[in-house]
């Protein structure tokens, strides 16, 4: 996998004279960051594609309706296994150190409305005052407290042999291939894949990959996809198949999110 250096870290941050700060790119497929910490707090969030941050409390999926936060001082990585559009925050942490949450890395589902403020200001220079963008950096700061913490994100392994299966997966949602079928490619026992993937994510390789595959699905049903073309993309045979799957895993029909099955 090839790796690209996507920011420059170098780039000054001064919270005294602008509390939030950004300036954000196009990262194409397989961009990687390197470890590294800094003083001030990061939302990563992408508005397009997705993005995995790797830390040493765990590595985490923040697709484009869910953003990670990284506290102050939290040494992190992060890589995107398909072309994506990064709209990420630098905050300054006497913003939001405040609230408990906000001092611990965690994932949580962005709001429509937030969303489009932080698409709206990374198409623009990151200058503002007491003027329409001052106001709207304002209104972020509040609704940023109101979004609700991810309970049970994604969490993503950390060798490197894993993370190659996992980006797979992420880049190609309908991708056939078994945990067997990776071990030969990588020459190891289907046994102790397992195993290193239990110890790396918490869970075995079937779970991950159905939480994954809905996780996927959610998405992009958020983001207007028909069920139908959701369910085909996803690898699954049959439309009904899909929607008992999607129900046997949120409690409700793909069509209650966001849309009606007049959509189908």
């Amino acid at each position: 996998m090839e790796s690209r250096e996507a920011k420059s870290y170098l780039t000054p941050f001064d919270p005294n004279t602008r509390p939030v700060f950004w300036f954000n790119d196009f990262f194409p497929a397989n961009s990687w960051s390197r470890h590294h910490a800094h003083a001030w707090g990061e939302l990563a969030y992408v508005a397009s594609g997705c993005m995995v941050v790797c830390t040493a409390s765990g590595n985490w999926l923040a697709p484009p309706n869910r953003a990670v936060w990284v506290p102050p001082g939290c040494c992190h990585e992060w890589y995107v296994p398909s072309s994506a559009r990064d709209c990420s925050l630098w905050i300054d942490p006497r913003v939001l150190m405040s609230v408990q949450r906000f001092s611990r890395c965690h994932v949580m589902e962005l709001s429509p409305l937030l969303r489009e403020i932080l698409i709206y200001l990374s198409e623009r220079p990151c200058l503002y005052g007491n003027d329409a963008p001052g106001r709207l950096v304002v209104c972020l700061l509040d609704l940023l407290l109101e979004q609700s913490e991810v309970i049970s994100p994604i969490a993503m392994p950390r060798d490197r042999r894993l993370v190659e299966l996992c980006t797979a997966l992420l880049t190609n949602p309908g991708m056939e291939i078994s945990l067997a079928q990776w071990a030969t490619r990588i020459g190891m026992s289907e046994r102790n894949l397992g195993r290193l993937f239990r110890r790396e994510t918490g869970t075995s390789f079937r779970i991950w990959r159905k939480t994954q595959l809905m996780q996927c699905a959610h998405s992009r049903l958020c983001q207007g996809e028909s069920v139908t073309s959701v369910a085909y993309s996803c690898g699954y045979s049959s439309l009904s198949a899909f929607i008992a799957s999607f129900r046997a895993f949120f409690g409700h029909t793909p069509g209650k999110v966001g849309f009606h099955h007049s959509n189908i």
